[in-house]
């Protein structure tokens, strides 16, 4: 069975990758990811949101983020937290 996330958290997604955010995922697994926020593709049928983190390109499962940071944006209006 597949899982499905909320039309508001894949809002959050969306606008991070249109603006480039700098993010940091926490996943269900306590694992923390920062880089920037590049696209949401599907791997295997499953939407995967890209980040370019430091040294690469990482992949995670939308389904398997808990908490969505944008952070260290110029503008402060697009900083945010949320949490699944």
């Amino acid at each position: 069975m597949t899982s499905h996330i909320s039309c508001d958290a894949h809002d959050y997604y969306e606008i991070v990758c249109m603006r480039c955010n700098q993010i940091s995922v926490t996943t269900s697994k306590g694992e923390v990811i920062n880089g920037t926020a590049l696209n949401i593709i599907i791997i295997e049928q499953q939407e995967v949101l890209q980040i370019k983190g430091s040294d690469k390109v990482y992949h995670v499962v939308l389904t398997e983020i808990k908490k969505l940071q944008a952070l260290t944006n110029k503008n402060s209006q697009h900083n945010f937290v949320v949490q699944w």
